[in-house]
């Protein structure tokens, strides 16, 4: 005889009197009416089919109606197996299985009844079945408390009809206690590899309607029974009171029962089964079971070790937290989870997981909890990245086992985790651990690098959230936030400054004197912008270098660090480069700045420089002066070059200029296009508009440079000269006997001064008045010789020409008028 569920049972001994219990039950307000029903098995040869099974009333309680009285008739059909013999002995009778089961009838009463066969026949004897049934109410608990299963083989139940007469409803049933803890225990150990599917099935049982029903093959029906015991020690009480269950039929496929229990030979085959999909199949003897839920059931894997443990009171604990707490069932996992880890029952992860995290949000019972997270601190199975996180969040409740067995445990697989860490780890699951090290008391015995690099990774990544969170993270751990900075020091030397620059708040304290000059950079340049500091970038750059200390004023590398940050991948100007050499100036700066390169980008915004930049002259002096370039090389002559041009256009170029530029051209030569333009042009206006125009230009026409003629003829075509011809008759005189002097010095010169003399100085004469004429004659006297009568000859050719281009005008006129 069976006993009620463990965990659920009230303590053994005897039970009180009935007079008391039916007192007690009134108060408590349970049914103590229980009416019964009778059946057998109705012997007429006429009936056939599906209905050869069915079972008569032979007595029935008084209140009974017959609806209820007909339809329990048709729940409580029995069909031995079918391997069964056509006769059976006494004893294969009774290992016959028992269908105990527990019904809702179509108004909402139940009925729980035990259906089992008496007799074998032989002959032409049919079988006996004998049904006992009783009546329920729609909602409760049956009287005492029990639970449906905890009625299984009650002495209460009868295989004969009591003296022959109308029962009388019955005040109790007796429990049979014979299924005790010990003995659940043993069952569940022996089918622990079918436990946890089989939990998380029952779980469904009441979330929907048309949830699956769980059939159940063994070979025996109190085997089901103990199944069904399972299912109403793990579900909440008031489920349990209401779950429907079936030990035993021979047609499971026509139950409808929420646990259905059958034998192999039954008449069902698993692909009909599997393909309707109604059902989950446990099946306990060996053949093809439903696959495991794909999503998986956290609460089931917690429930299965409590029952594998001997704790199925922990359930009834853990519905009387839920009662308290809430009524939400995504805490099932973590609320049976911590119970288990309090006494002891060892967890894997993903049950620890479930513990810490329903602990984080209720951490009211100081001794439940102090026991879980010694408990949690002290598992000997590895950790997965989710129960981690879930620690991080208990991690202020882990201070006190610094120095317990437990606490050392947790901070060597903690230590382990973070030498893990990965590229894709979430910042803020690093936050959680860190907060955790520290609790533990690990600030400064660990900084490994898997840890460093990604901290390093998302202080120079995105978003900006995670930036933040970095720094904020490592403020409690000072050895880490050291290793960081270092990390980020070594990334800006080799080349990451700018990036670095943002990712380090100016609030970032900086260890030691000299220490990190990068960083120290990066604090300045964003503090620089933030107070909207010196636009000049060449003050900036000073003033970057100074808050790099003078320990590393002369290192090449913060030299570089400093110009990127500044300059970035913009061109230095000609001015900031100059501004820059007149402060670094020493032999020691130079130095530093040649083994940086700046000298190189120095001299490139020389070369570059643009025709009209005031500074590059300037410039081009001071690389030479401080050796940037070696005069002998073409950059060197290019240089001299541009100073010499910026000498020309200053007034303060010596005599001989115009040899010195031919020459310094030519050996520039490949030149750059603005230093091309403005030497040519710088020469151009000189020759032109200088007094010693004339005294120089033989050098140049001697030279035949292309380029340099070029420049001298479209500066004299310009509008600047033109203006100029018009009203300064010297100029005009100057032009003239430059134009006219060294004819045949070569085909190119020729071309050029006869272009000139006919494009520019003749439109100029023609447009002065008498007395700028009378003037350019007198300025030609004064420089001596023919150049007047030349003159006169050269203009009054171009008197002839005047007129015969208007006498041509005129013959064009009167032929258009013919």
């Amino acid at each position: 005889m069976v006993g009620r569920v463990p965990g659920r049972c009230r303590p053994s001994g005897a039970s009180p009197g009935a007079s008391s219990r039916v007192r007690r039950q009134a108060v408590e307000g349970e049914c103590v009416n229980l009416r019964q029903l009778h059946y057998t098995f109705a012997p007429s040869g006429s009936q056939s089919g599906p209905d050869r099974s069915a079972l008569r009333p032979v007595a029935v309680s008084p209140g009974v109606c017959p609806a209820v009285e007909e339809e329990a008739g048709r729940l409580l059909a029995y069909e031995p197996p079918p391997n069964a013999p056509g006769w059976s002995s006494p004893e294969e009778v009774a290992r016959f299985p028992v269908a105990f089961s527990h019904h809702r009838l179509s108004d909402g009463s139940r009925l729980l009844c035990r259906t089992v066969c008496t007799a074998g026949g032989g002959g032409h004897a049919p079988r006996q079945v004998y049904a006992h049934a009783l009546h329920l109410p729609q909602d409760g608990p049956l009287p005492g408390g029990l639970l449906p299963i905890e009625a299984w083989e009650s002495p209460s139940w009868a295989e004969r009809l009591p003296n022959g007469q109308a029962p009388a409803p019955l005040a109790e049933l007796v429990p049979a206690r014979c299924i005790d803890k010990a003995g659940l225990v043993d069952f569940v150990g022996k089918r622990a590899e079918r436990l946890e599917g089989f939990l998380a099935d029952v779980r469904t049982l009441f979330r929907s309607p048309d949830a699956p029903q769980l059939l159940v093959i063994e070979e025996d029906s109190g085997q089901v029974a103990h199944w069904i015991a399972v299912a109403s020690a793990v579900l909440p009480r008031e489920l349990a009171h209401r779950l429907t269950f079936t030990t035993y039929t021979g047609r499971p496929m026509l139950a409808r029962q929420q646990i259905v229990g059958t034998v192999p030979t039954a008449d069902f085959t698993y692909a009909r089964v599997a393909a309707e999909r109604r059902y989950r199949v446990h099946d306990c003897t060996g053949g093809p079971c439903s696959p495991a839920r794909g999503d998986g059931d956290p609460w089931a894997a917690v429930a299965a070790r409590v029952l594998l443990a001997g704790r199925p009171a922990l359930f009834t604990e853990a519905a009387r937290l839920r009662a308290a707490d809430d009524r939400e069932a995504r805490h099932d996992a973590g609320r049976l989870a911590a119970l288990a880890l309090r006494d002891g029952v060892a967890l894997d992860a993903n049950g620890r997981t479930a513990a810490a995290r329903w602990l984080a949000e209720h951490p009211g019972d100081g001794s439940l909890l102090r026991r879980v997270v010694t408990a949690l601190a002290a598992a000997d199975t590895a950790r997965t990245a989710q129960e981690w996180a879930a620690l991080g969040r208990l991690s202020g409740h882990f201070a006190r086992l610094r120095a317990r067995p437990a606490g050392i445990r947790l901070a060597r697989d903690l230590r382990e985790e973070l030498s893990r860490t990965e590229a894709g780890t979430p910042v803020n699951r690093l936050a959680g651990l860190l907060r955790l090290a520290g609790a533990l008391g690990m600030d400064e015995r660990f900084a490994p690098p898997a840890l460093c690099a990604r901290l390093t990774a998302a202080a120079l990544g995105e978003p900006a959230a995670d930036r933040a969170a970095v720094w904020t993270m490592t403020e409690a751990h000072p050895g880490l936030r050291a290793a960081l900075l270092t990390a980020l020091e070594h990334r800006a030397a080799k080349g990451e400054v700018a990036a670095v620059a943002a990712a380090v708040p100016e609030s970032v304290p900086m260890a030691g004197g000299s220490g990190h000059p990068h960083l120290r950079l990066a604090v300045a340049l964003a503090a620089a912008r933030r107070e909207r500091g010196p636009a000049d970038r060449a003050v900036l750059f000073n003033t970057l270098m100074v808050k790099a200390d003078s320990a590393h004023q002369h290192d090449p590398d913060v030299l570089r660090a400093a110009f990127h940050l500044v300059w970035g991948d913009a061109p230095i100007t000609a001015g900031e480069a100059g501004r820059l050499l007149d402060r670094w100036s020493d032999e020691g700066r130079l130095t530093a700045l040649r083994a940086a390169g700046l000298d190189e980008t120095f001299l490139r915004a020389a070369l570059d420089s643009a025709p009209d930049d005031r500074d590059a002259p300037r410039l081009a002096g001071a690389l030479l002066r401080h050796g940037m370039a070696r005069t002998s090389t073409r950059q060197g002559a290019a240089l001299r070059l541009l100073e010499e041009a910026g000498r020309l256009e200053t007034d303060l170029a010596a005599p001989g200029f115009t040899g010195r530029m031919t020459v310094l051209t030519a050996r520039a030569r490949p030149l750059e296009p603005g230093i091309a333009r403005r030497s040519a042009t710088a020469l151009a206006d000189r020759l032109l508009l200088g007094a010693d125009g004339l005294d120089e230009l033989p050098a140049l026409v001697r030279s035949g440079d292309p380029g340099l003629l070029a420049g001298y003829a479209r500066r004299a075509r310009s509008q600047t000269v033109a203006h100029r011809l018009r009203r300064e008759p010297a100029l005009a005189a100057r032009c003239f006997i430059a134009w006219q002097s060294l004819p045949g010095a070569g085909p190119l010169w020729d071309d050029t001064r006869e272009q000139l003399l006919a494009t520019v100085l003749r439109p100029a004469v023609r447009r002065m008045r008498r007395e700028s004429l009378a003037e350019l004659e007198r300025c030609l006297g004064l420089r001596g010789g023919s150049w007047p009568v030349r003159y006169r000859d050269w203009n009054r050719l171009g008197v002839v020409d005047r007129w015969r281009g208007w006498w041509g005008a005129v013959g064009v006129l009167a032929r258009r008028r013919c």
